[in-house]
């Protein structure tokens, strides 16, 4: 599957979580809290025979501009890294694995980088998660 098709599957996966808004491209001026998917790695014949390949992305998440009291963008950043929940990252993703039929699976396999992140000049509370996808 094409990287344009398994970003938009990973972007309707984040969408599903209310309030949130999903990005497929870099956005200009994001709407927060938002979550920007990019590629950033792919592992290509991973079998014999042309097999499946892995395709690595990752999802930066702004949850709030830097000038929210620090209280509150940890409050609003954390919903989004718990194992479950209504704004859970990693329960949103774990709604559908095949990412629409798009994958064979996927697997958020962490986050990083929690805090203060610089975007496009501009200062955000927010984390960055990796995944990893099966493609078919």
């Amino acid at each position: 599957m094409s990287v344009t098709t398994i970003r938009a599957a990973i972007a309707t996966r984040l969408a599903s979580i209310t309030g949130l808004a999903a990005y497929t491209h870099v956005p200009t001026n994001p709407a927060v809290p938002c979550a920007i998917v990019r590629p950033t790695e792919t592992d290509y014949d991973l079998t014999i025979a042309n097999g499946g390949d892995i395709q690595r992305y990752e999802i930066l998440l702004l949850a709030t501009s830097a000038g929210t009291p620090w209280d509150v963008a940890q409050a609003s950043i954390d919903a989004y890294l718990d194992r479950s929940g209504a704004s859970s990252v990693r329960a949103a993703l774990q709604g559908d694995v095949t990412l629409g039929s798009t994958a064979s699976t996927c697997r958020l396999t962490g986050w990083r980088d929690y805090g203060t992140l610089a975007y496009g000049g501009v200062e955000y509370f927010g984390v960055r998660f990796s995944l990893e996808v099966w493609a078919i």
